[in-house]
């Protein structure tokens, strides 16, 4: 049974574009919350078959025992989908966007879903890496905004960069560290950077692959002497070279 807490949650809606938006519905509906994960419907006929059959699915979950039987038909239960964002926000707790468009195409978005939320509701978004206070122009509730960066994939990876901009306010906070601990991960509070681009995750792996660059451009290494060195050297799981763009 789940303890009650000082700002319950109940009702969490997922929308954006980005790659990881299925695997974090899954996951918040795996945690209890009723669940909409809103997008475009040509394509949310495949998210309904990623969520239970996916690599990362309930299903692969069920039989990973990560989670039981029942608890995946539960899940399912309390997952829906929708392409109505006007709907599926209507009586949201809170709001989760994650996007990896453009450079100025997430504050329109965020903007817009805002407009279909209760007053009350918290917004939280998973960028690629801009500040919040490139965010609020035009919001209502600038207060009710939270980054939430995700790790990949979002059923598996423990990562909960939980960002606070200059205009946050503690309750959206921790309205936004309580559903990322009920589902699993492993929420650190960081304070939002307003002049550079990044988290602390992508801003240190974005200086580890400009110097791994280097080195191989100086030739004292190849690329998979590099990732060797630091997998035997830090038991990564792989180097910056076979890790690719993302550091989770």
């Amino acid at each position: 049974m789940v303890a009650p807490t000082q700002y319950p949650t109940e009702t969490v809606v997922v929308a954006g574009t980005g790659p990881a938006c299925t695997g974090i519905a899954q996951i918040i509906a795996v945690a209890g919350y009723h669940t909409t994960l809103c997008g475009h419907s040509d394509g949310l006929e495949a998210a309904r078959v990623e969520v239970d059959g996916g690599r990362f699915g309930l299903l692969a979950a069920a039989d990973a025992g990560r989670i039981s039987s029942d608890e995946r038909l539960e899940t399912l239960e309390r997952l829906r989908f929708s392409d109505d964002p006007a709907t599926a926000g209507a009586n949201a707790d809170l709001a989760v966007v994650s996007h990896r468009g453009r450079t100025g195409t997430l504050a329109p978005l965020l903007r817009d879903l805002e407009t279909h939320l209760p007053p009350a509701a918290v917004l939280a978004v998973d960028s690629g890496g801009e500040p919040l206070a490139a965010l609020t122009d035009g919001l209502q509730r600038p207060g009710r905004l939270v980054g939430w960066h995700w790790g990949r994939p979002p059923p598996l990876n423990k990562l909960a960069e939980i960002v606070v901009g200059a205009a946050t306010s503690p309750a959206a906070v921790e309205i936004v560290v309580q559903v990322a601990r009920r589902a699993g991960k492993n929420p650190v509070v960081i304070a939002d950077a307003a002049g550079s681009w990044g988290y602390v995750t992508n801003r240190v792996w974005s200086a580890l692959q400009a110097e791994a660059g280097r080195i191989v451009a100086d030739g004292v290494a190849g690329a998979d002497q590099v990732d060797r060195l630091l997998v035997d050297c830090f038991g990564w799981p792989s180097g910056p070279f076979g890790r690719g763009t993302e550091p989770h």
